[in-house]
């Protein structure tokens, strides 16, 4: 497939993922994913990577069946994998800022990937932060709801 049909078909599945909650952002809230077969020490290394605490943002957790649903076809079976590690935080900011996407540890999901399918969803001004505490294919944030 091609990378631009992949982003494409990304666009559409983040569409239908992250416009699920447009509800936590119409008050500024953050949101963080985070893929539940981390452990609670890689949470908690998540969280403060982030800059968070647990009950300062909406936490949303992501599992594989997810990345499944929406990225099937789209993502390879080894990016999928068995498991979901992949987190993000999302942070609204005033108007004009555009979308800002940090990556760390991702081996196949780009900044430009998210920026794009946030944009899709008629998101226009976040800083965007995906990670994991080891090198991961990022799938999971299929499950970034926004």
């Amino acid at each position: 497939m091609s990378l631009k049909k992949r982003i494409a078909s990304l666009a559409i599945c983040g569409t239908l993922v992250l416009g699920s909650i447009n509800f936590a952002f119409a008050d500024g809230a953050r949101v963080v994913t985070i893929g539940v077969n981390n452990t609670p020490e890689q949470r908690a290394t998540i969280l403060k990577y982030f800059g968070v605490n647990e009950n300062e943002v909406v936490i949303l957790e992501v599992n594989n069946q997810e990345e499944r649903k929406y990225l099937e076809g789209v993502a390879t079976e080894a990016q999928l994998g068995k498991k979901t590690y992949s987190c993000a935080y999302v942070e609204p900011t005033k108007a004009g800022s555009g979308i800002n996407v940090k990556t760390a540890n991702l081996t196949w999901l780009t900044s430009s990937m998210v920026a794009s399918t946030l944009a899709t969803t008629g998101m226009t001004d976040a800083d965007v932060v995906v990670a994991s505490t080891f090198p991961v294919s990022g799938t999971g944030v299929s499950g970034l709801r926004i």
